[in-house]
């Protein structure tokens, strides 16, 4: 059975040659279930849906903290997704 995992990764404008940090918030049984946890996420944060060329599904999230300035990404992935 393949998991979904739900990722989130945080990236910095300011220093684009540090690597951006990257946690698994979560694993589902399918993609329905990862996908209302999103929904979930953008009703309370208010975040922009993004797709990219293969029609995965992002959220994004601008961040500003007193020294950093970047995004938050959240995106429901399986293991086929990354070949």
């Amino acid at each position: 059975m393949i998991k979904i995992a739900l990722i989130v990764v945080v990236t910095s404008i300011a220093n684009v040659n540090k690597t951006p940090d990257v946690s698994i918030t979560g694993f589902y049984n399918d993609f329905e279930s990862c996908f209302k946890v999103m929904d979930d996420i953008k009703t309370s944060l208010n975040t922009e849906d993004l797709y990219d060329e293969k029609k995965i599904r992002y959220l994004k999230l601008p961040i500003r903290e007193a020294h950093q300035e970047g995004y938050i990404f959240w995106s429901c992935l399986d293991k086929t997704q990354f070949n």
